[in-house]
C-alpha cells in the first residue's frame, strides 16, 4: 500500500534485522482495496526476503471488503464529509473499526506462523485498532508478549473516532483498557498521545509508555536527491504539499491566503506554483477551479515514495496543515529529512509547533488564520526573490528522526519486553 501511514512499519521491518530481530510480517492480501499502491516500497525488502531476514505471510481476504471497490483494487479518497460519515457508521456497527472482520482470519494465519517459527514477541501497530485486539488474543492463546504501537490515538481521538452513545465509547474504553493492561510494552508516535494515555489509565506510569516518533530514511533522501536535480526550476517559486487531505485537514485556508497574497505582491502570481503530490480529492479540485487558481496548481497524483521525496527536494517551501494536537503526520518527518523551509499551518502550543521551532527552518501559522498564512507566504516569497531561502536546519534535531536510530529504540523495547536480555543489550550498545 502507499501513502504515509505505511512508512513507519515498513522501515522498522527494513532495519530490525540490523539489531538482532527477524521480522515475520502478518498482513492482508496484496489486492486489498486501498487508496494508493506503491510496489516500490515492497521492493525495498526484496533482498532481505531473498536472504530470509524478512518473511511475509499474507492472509485470506476479509469477505466484508470484497465488494468495497468496483475497480477491484483502487479506491477514490472520499470527500471529507463522506470520510466522517463512513467512519461514524463503521464505528457504530463494527467496533473498534471496519477491519474487525479480519481478526479471526489473521489469528488463523498467526497460528500457522507460531507453529512454523519460534516467536519471541509481537509488534502490533494501529490504526486499525483491530491489530491491538489480535495481539492480545495471540498472548492469551500462546503466551507471547506484545508491544502496541500508537501511530494515532484511539479512544480519545475525536478526529478519527466517533461514538454514537456513551455506551459505544465505554465499550471502546474497555477494549483499550484490556489491551493496555495485557501489553508488554507501549509506544506512541508523539508526546501528546502518551500524555493522554497516562491521563486516562492510571495504572500506567511515565516509564510504561515510550515515545518513538515518526521519521525519515536517510537512504531515501540520498536516492531522491539524484532525481530532484532534474526537477528543479530556479525561475519558479514552488510550494509543495505531499500526501492526502484526511478528516480535519484542508487546502482551503492556504488557497485563500494565496489569493490574498497575489493581490498584494506584484509578480508573485507569475512565478508561484502550488504543487500537490499525492491524492487530491475532487472537492478540492472543484474548489481550486472555483477560486480561479487552477493556473497556479500542478497536480502530480500519487507518485512512488522516492519520486515524492524528490518532489520535496526540488521545491522551495513545503507546507502541511493540522487541526488537532493528537496526530503524528508522517509527511512532517520526511519534510525534516529534506532540511527544506516549512510552512506549518498548525495549532499554536501544539507538539508539532514545538518541533517546527526546534527545526529552525520553519514559519508557523494557525490553520485557519488567513492573515497569518498570507504573511508567512509573503516572507518566504521575499526570501526566495533575494536568494535567501536555505536548505539548512538544526542537524542535532533532524538526526533524532533517522529511521535507523528509531528502529534501534524499537529493538531495545522488544528485547526488554521479551526478556531476551543476555548479551543483546550489549550488542545494541556496541552497534550504538
Amino acid at each position: 500500500m502507499g501513502l504515509s501511514g505505511v512508512q513507519r512499519t515498513l522501515k522498522f521491518v527494513k532495519y530490525l534485522s540490523s539489531y538482532g530481530w527477524k521480522p515475520i510480517v502478518l498482513t492482508a492480501p496484496a489486492d486489498t482495496p486501498y487508496y494508493a499502491f506503491d510496489e516500490s516500497l515492497l521492493a525495498e525488502l526484496e533482498e532481505d526476503i531473498r536472504e530470509g531476514k524478512v518473511i511475509i505471510y499474507r492472509t485470506e481476504a476479509d469477505p466484508s471488503l470484497k465488494n468495497v471497490s468496483k475497480k477491484g483494487r483502487l479506491l477514490n479518497l472520499p470527500a471529507q464529509r463522506w470520510q466522517r460519515l463512513r467512519s461514524k457508521i463503521a464505528q457504530v456497527i463494527r467496533q473498534p473499526d471496519s477491519r474487525i472482520g479480519w481478526k479471526d482470519i489473521a489469528l488463523k494465519t498467526a497460528e500457522k506462523i507460531i507453529n512454523e517459527h519460534q516467536i519471541d514477541a509481537v509488534f502490533a501497530t494501529a490504526p486499525p485498532y483491530t491489530d491491538f485486539l489480535i495481539a492480545r488474543e495471540i498472548k492469551e492463546r500462546y503466551g507471547i508478549p506484545y508491544l502496541i504501537d500508537y501511530r494515532d490515538g484511539w479512544v480519545d481521538n475525536p478526529v478519527l473516532n466517533y461514538y454514537l452513545t456513551p455506551l459505544h465509547k465505554r465499550k471502546a474504553r474497555q477494549m483499550e483498557y484490556e489491551v493496555l493492561r495485557a501489553s508488554g510494552s507501549i509506544t506512541t508516535a508523539n508526546r501528546r498521545m502518551k500524555e493522554i494515555l497516562l491521563e486516562h489509565y492510571l495504572f500506567l506510569d511515565w516509564n510504561d509508555v515510550v515515545i518513538i516518533p515518526q521519521g525519515f530514511d536517510p537512504q531515501d533522501i540520498e536516492r531522491a536527491n539524484v532525481i530532484a536535480e532534474g526537477l528543479k526550476q530556479p525561475e519558479v517559486f514552488r510550494l509543495t504539499y505531499s500526501g492526502a487531505f484526511y478528516v480535519g485537514r484542508s487546502p482551503k485556508p492556504l488557497l485563500e491566503a494565496v489569493r490574498e497574497a497575489i493581490k498584494e505582491q506584484p509578480g508573485l502570481e507569475q512565478v508561484l506554483e502550488l504543487n500537490f503530490v499525492g491524492v487530491l480529492q475532487k472537492e478540492y479540485k472543484k474548489l481550486i477551479k472555483k477560486m480561479k487558481l487552477e493556473h497556479l496548481v500542478v497536480e502530480q497524483g500519487y507518485r512512488t515514495h522516492i519520486e515524492s521525496v524528490a518532489e520535496l527536494l526540488a521545491s522551495d517551501v513545503l507546507w502541511l496543515t493540522m487541526s488537532d494536537d493528537l496526530s503524528a503526520p508522517g509527511k512532517l518527518y520526511e519534510y525534516f529529512g529534506t532540511r527544506q523551509p516549512i510552512l506549518g499551518m498548525i495549532p499554536k502550543q501544539s507538539h508539532v509547533e514545538r518541533q517546527l521551532l526546534d527545526y529552525k527552518n520553519a514559519l508557523v501559522a494557525e490553520p485557519d488564520n488567513i492573515e497569518e498564512i498570507k504573511s508567512a507566504l509573503i516572507k518566504y516569497y521575499t526570501a526566495w526573490k533575494n536568494n535567501a531561502l536555505t536548505r539548512t536546519a538544526d542537524e542535532d534535531f533532524v538526526k533524532r528522526f533517522d529511521r535507523i536510530a528509531l528502529t534501534k529504540d524499537l529493538a531495545m523495547q522488544l528485547t526488554l519486553m521479551s526478556g531476551s536480555l543476555d548479551g543483546e543489550i550489549k550488542k545494541l550498545r556496541r552497534r550504538g
